[in-house]
């Protein structure tokens, strides 16, 4: 048998183990690392040990073989080893970079505080402290440094305290509302139907309240949901209704319409706009001159809300204290021999009547009865005037009515 150093000689004669440059650059970071280098090279040695024992007992047994055939079984066996080697560097870089990583996470964690409260970020930065930092091994990871970036807890409260309103009275339907926004940002008003109307900032809105119930005034969130921060009423008025008759009542000697109002709370009278300074719910007017009238009753609930009704009224003449354009001194009715205006026989009321002679102008009769109509006759000399003669009557009265004149004129023919 052949000495094993001659065979083992023989057999590695002129043999050179394939290098792999990656590989063993790997392997030289790996061993100079300070957390497990040391314990990973130390089993990279061990297992090369035990390799070569194994490749010489394999080899004792079987000196008997041929050179050639032993050397490429221990070619085979070393490029095994090397790629073995490769695979167990490959797995301990893994792993680093994984340890890496978690540690990366870890402190990304500890080291942003986000607190999601309001809009407004304000961003704390530690200048004073000071942070120390160990080299790093050229195989660890470089780790990123962050900073603390919080939300302020208070921006939304603030945001919606900033916003302004003011508390409107409450209206009724149908009223005009003024609404100015003082703020820099938009607001919105939301009806009891759920329309909506834009205010802009620093704008003024004016709208025609058509909707009874609860308006909303307030602000519009990101999202679109409407968050109302004052509020109002708005009232439908009670109704009233008026009647009038359709004709004018000269039973008292003046032109009266009687007209009536429904409501169960106080009336206030007008004609043609004007106050007239009743409430009474029955009332007659006077109504004195030619032309239309529109009289209107309103009355005033508990909420403050006004409602009205009115009525039309055509007057086809002036009113003339009633008096005729005629009489006959010598007719046989008794109705008709004398001259005096119908009202004054009725209403109580002085006034001072005269004839006027339109000739010339002179006073042919005076009363201030109503009793003493005049009969035709002329005072100044006692006969009767010339038949089918225009004469002028003026009555002046001492107490006239209100919206009354106190002055009336017309002419009368002696039949």
């Amino acid at each position: 048998m052949r000495n094993i150093e001659d065979l083992f000689k023989e057999s590695l004669k002129d043999h050179q183990l394939p290098y792999n440059k990656e590989a063993w650059s790997k392997m030289n970071k790996k061993l100079d690392s300070k957390n497990s280098g040391s314990s990973n090279g130390f089993k990279l040695i061990l297992g090369a040990v035990a390799a070569a024992l194994i490749v010489s007992t394999y080899l004792f047994t079987r000196t008997s073989e041929s050179p050639d055939k032993v050397q490429a079984e221990l070619l085979q066996t070393e490029k095994e080893e090397s790629v073995e080697i490769n695979d167990e560097i490959q797995k301990e870089t893994t792993e680093q970079s994984k340890i890496g990583l978690i540690k990366l996470e870890a402190e990304k964690e500890h080291s942003v505080v986000i607190t999601d409260c309001c809009d407004d970020i304000t961003v704390q930065e530690s200048l004073n402290e000071e942070t120390n930092v160990e080299p790093l091994a050229e195989s660890e990871l470089q780790q990123p440094v962050y900073r603390e970036v919080a939300k302020n807890p208070l921006a939304t409260e603030e945001g919606t305290a900033q916003l302004r309103f003011s508390t409107p009275n409450d209206h009724c339907l149908n009223q005009e509302f003024t609404y100015t926004n003082t703020n820099k940002e938009m607001i919105y008003i939301l009806s009891p139907h759920e329309n909506i109307e834009e205010i802009g900032a620093k704008e003024t809105l004016e709208l025609e309240l058509d909707e009874k119930g609860r308006y909303q005034i307030g602000s519009v969130g990101p999202e679109g949901e409407f968050s109302e921060a004052v509020s109002f009423m708005v009232h439908e008025a009670q109704s009233i209704q008026v009647a009038a008759e359709d004709y004018l009542d000269f039973e008292n000697g003046l032109p009266e319409l009687k007209v009536q109002a429904f409501s169960d709370n106080t009336i206030s009278w007008f004609i043609n706009d004007k106050n007239v300074s009743r409430s009474s719910k029955k009332e007659n007017f006077f109504l004195f001159d030619k032309g239309s009238y529109a009289i209107m009753a309103m009355t005033k609930d508990a909420n403050g809300c006004q409602s009205s009704d009115k009525v039309s009224f055509y007057v086809e003449k002036n009113y003339n204290l009633l008096a005729v354009n005629a009489f006959t001194p010598n007719s046989f009715d008794d109705r008709n021999k004398t001259f005096m205006p119908y009202a004054l026989t009725t209403r109580n009321t002085p006034f001072k009547m005269i004839i006027i002679d339109p000739s010339n102008g002179s006073v042919i009769f005076e009363t201030t009865s109503a009793s003493q109509a005049w009969k035709g006759i002329n005072q100044n000399t006692g006969e009767l005037v010339k038949e089918n003669t225009s004469f002028v009557w003026k009555v002046v009265l001492q107490k006239p009515e209100k919206g009354e004149s106190p002055e009336y004129m017309g002419t009368v023919v002696r039949l």
